[in-house]
């Protein structure tokens, strides 16, 4: 595999490191800022993961994003709840009001059960939704085989849906 340069990793998977860090954060600004420092790593250790194939640099990745948000949320013992998910876009007229409101309170207690849940389950699931990585790169990342993330991603699934159907939420 040829070396990757600074601009093809940042495009490749800024996304990603910028959605692990607001799953543990819940604040544009602090994300923004944990996605920054990412980088910064990155830069120092270009040397280091220049050559590691896409699985494990993704991998590395996300644990470091998600390591540096722990560590901002610890720092600041700041948290910040919204309803709304990052980039949301102005309500489109089409949509009702009351399609909005359910929207709304479905992402809430999706981000709520999530919160909740035992990073066993949890971590898979956003990984697999958030961060868009495959079975295979969840593996790899979290050093386990890839029927476990499965089970796990399945058991989280379950959690989730009882969670929702206990608060009467239709997500179907």
């Amino acid at each position: 595999m040829p070396e990757r340069d600074f601009d093809s990793i940042y495009k490749d998977y800024s996304r990603l490191v910028y959605w692990a860090a607001y799953r543990v954060l819940n604040d544009k600004e602090m994300t923004e800022d944990v996605t920054q420092n990412v980088f910064i790593t990155v830069l120092k250790n270009m040397a280091d993961i220049a050559s590691l194939p896409d699985a494990q640099l993704k991998g590395w990745l996300y644990r470091v994003a998600v390591n540096a948000a722990v560590d901002a949320k610890r720092r600041t013992g700041k948290e910040v709840l919204s309803d709304e998910p990052v980039g949301a876009e102005v309500a489109d007229d089409a949509v009702s009001t009351e399609e909005q409101v359910m929207k709304k309170m479905l992402y809430s207690a999706v981000r709520e059960t999530l919160r909740g849940m035992e990073e066993t389950y949890r971590e898979p699931l956003m990984m697999y939704y958030y961060s868009e990585m495959s079975v295979k790169e969840i593996a790899d990342a979290l050093d386990i085989s890839e029927g476990t993330v499965k089970s796990r991603m399945s058991r989280g699934r379950k959690i989730l849906a009882r969670h929702l159907r206990a608060r009467g939420i239709s997500y179907e």
